[in-house]
């Protein structure tokens, strides 16, 4: 990455991950899933200064939290609890994508500047470790850990 260069410039071609100080970053995490899905997102740490998000959207589907319905869910670091249970709905149903967004002046923003996530995977969830698009890359700004599991 060059000095005047930011992720989401090296985004802009359609790369789905670039290569930051010898980590891979990407602006989108795609996973597969079906209906029953169940994915549970645990907060670990937000930067206390700024209103942190991470956004959940299905492809031809639902979630499910707390009995309520969206095609896409955004839990912000300052409203939502700290651990929440989603369910995924649709027969229809193939994929689930996730990134993270950020609070600029009441707006919600994502994509932007240096906005990316590092995924690291561990046995029993993906630990994400999100940028917001200010400032120089910092994958601190928002910490989740994210856990997918089939039912049956």
């Amino acid at each position: 990455m060059s000095a005047s260069s930011t992720l989401s410039d090296q985004f802009a071609d359609g790369a789905e991950t670039v290569v930051h100080r010898g980590q891979e970053v990407r602006p989108l995490l795609r996973l597969a899933v079906a209906e029953g899905t169940r994915v549970r997102v645990e907060r670990i740490a937000a930067r206390p200064d700024r209103r942190q998000a991470l956004k959940l959207a299905t492809v031809n589907g639902l979630l499910e939290v707390n009995e309520a319905t969206s095609e896409i869910i955004t839990l912000w670091s300052d409203t939502s609890p700290d651990v929440v249970e989603l369910t995924v709905l649709g027969a229809q149903v193939r994929r689930l994508e996730v990134w993270n967004a950020w609070d600029l002046g009441g707006l919600e923003t994502a994509w932007l500047g240096n906005a990316g996530m590092i995924v690291e995977p561990s046995e029993r969830y993906l630990a994400l470790h999100c940028s917001d698009g200010l400032g120089p890359p910092s994958f601190t700004d928002l910490q989740v850990h994210l856990s997918v599991a089939q039912l049956g």
